[in-house]
């Protein structure tokens, strides 16, 4: 929603503010449910089904499909003029199943008959929303929403193509380790044969693992970015509505702040504990990751963790929530990438956390239930089998179970 307070008096002002403010990131998408009405147009939460605003149509001045600059896809424009304000505000809706042209068709179609009493413009309107609807066009085949701001993805470098046919810069435990190494009696080990991503798979195949490895951390990255900007706006939205009680002269709720409201909650436990686990996942992987990474390296991206965590810490009220999940378990190289890397400001918060954040999965007691396996918010999943039909492993549970066997191994080593 852009307004008089934003600098914009024009749609056209309207538009290109909202391209910059696009390209800068500062753009929060909400995803709603907007409902026409015969004197209404109301916007409502898509879960709980309440109602965040209500527009009378006569309230609209203009409704329209506009093309900002940069962008591929039509948005929805209301422009609305509430009696108290000296200027309209503005907003703009993306369509996740629907283009905005039928949106607007139906919407102007409401207009029209609220207008002259007519109805068969909105009636046509609807029954081309219908077909569409009844095309079941898939959502993810649709252009995405608008962009947050850059993400990490973009500057993690990809995989060097030769980078399997070389020893990496600390590479991480190799996979077949115990199958070269001699056991108690001077005979090899076989790996796990219910394990099939175990076995060494080959120059080729290692490069294609770490590129898929490379993809999950872009996403984790993609998801703690995602969070972040929520408490940005979520806390830039709690400071709008404190400002405007204090300066609220009746009780009658001011344009745009069911919307604001709904952007003032904050994430519920769950949603903390899924990041701070997804932080947790991604310290393993990027010492997993060391040799494969560059421009920034591991280390660098370490530091980028740093700030998101810290601000996870004290909107969740203090480091007694964080120290609580105790899932996935750090590596080993994990935690020595950590110990090795953090600066003072980062290590007093990094040790405030506890042991399952300091301490690696071997030095503490296993944790029941499945594995822990990341879900992303975009829905995305890394490819299950290999171009060989082979599973992959989660490497950060692989990592964590090789650890597990070269210290079995070493104690056999040591008992013989």
């Amino acid at each position: 929603c852009l307004g008089e307070d934003d600098g914009v008096h024009t749609v056209e002002d309207a538009s290109r503010k909202l391209a910059v403010m696009d390209s800068q990131g500062r753009v929060w998408a909400q995803e709603m449910l907007l409902r026409v009405s015969p004197d209404h147009v109301t916007l409502l939460d898509p879960a709980s089904k309440e109602e965040l605003e209500s527009y009378p149509l006569g309230a609209i001045v203009r409704c329209d499909a506009v093309m900002p600059p940069g962008r591929s896809r039509s948005l929805l424009l209301l422009v609305c003029q509430e009696p108290e304000r000296a200027q309209p505000d503005v907003h703009f809706f993306q369509g996740l199943r629907l283009g905005a042209e039928l949106i607007r068709e139906d919407v102007q179609g409401a207009l029209h008959n609220y207008r002259s009493g007519r109805g068969e413009r909105r009636a046509a309107a609807l029954r081309a929303t219908q077909e569409e609807l009844q095309r079941d066009r898939s959502p993810a085949a649709e252009t995405p929403p608008l962009q947050r701001r850059p993400s990490v993805r973009a500057v993690i470098s990809t995989v060097e193509r030769g980078a399997g046919r070389g020893p990496p810069q600390e590479k991480p435990i190799p996979e077949a380790e115990e199958a070269q190494r001699p056991g108690p009696a001077g005979t090899s080990s076989s790996a796990d044969p219910a394990s099939p991503d175990l076995g060494p798979r080959g120059p080729d195949l290692a490069v294609l693992q770490a590129e898929r490895e490379v993809d999950i951390l872009n996403h984790v990255f993609d998801d703690v970015e995602s969070f972040v900007l929520r408490l940005q706006k979520s806390a830039e939205a709690a400071r709008v509505l404190e400002h405007r009680e204090r300066g609220r002269r009746t009780r009658r709720r001011a344009a745009g702040e069911g919307l604001l409201t709904l952007r003032a909650k904050p994430p519920s436990e769950a949603e903390y504990t899924d990041v701070l686990q997804k932080i947790k996942y991604a310290f393993s992987l990027l010492a997993r990751l060391r040799g494969n990474i560059a421009d920034p390296s591991s280390p660098e991206l370490l530091h980028f963790l740093f700030g998101p965590l810290q601000m996870i810490v004290n909107t969740s009220g203090g480091p007694e929530f964080a120290s609580s999940v105790r899932r996935p378990h750090l590596t080993s190289d994990a935690v020595a990438l950590l110990r090795d890397n953090v600066t003072p400001r980062e290590n007093e918060l990094w040790t405030s956390l506890g042991d399952s954040w300091t301490r690696p999965g071997l030095e503490l007691l296993p944790e029941e239930g499945p594995p822990y396996r990341p879900e992303f918010f975009s829905g995305w999943e890394p490819p299950v089998t290999d171009p060989q039909g082979r599973a992959w492993e989660d490497p950060v549970e692989k990592q964590l179970q090789h650890e597990r066997r070269r210290r079995q191994v070493r104690l056999r080593w040591v008992r013989w």
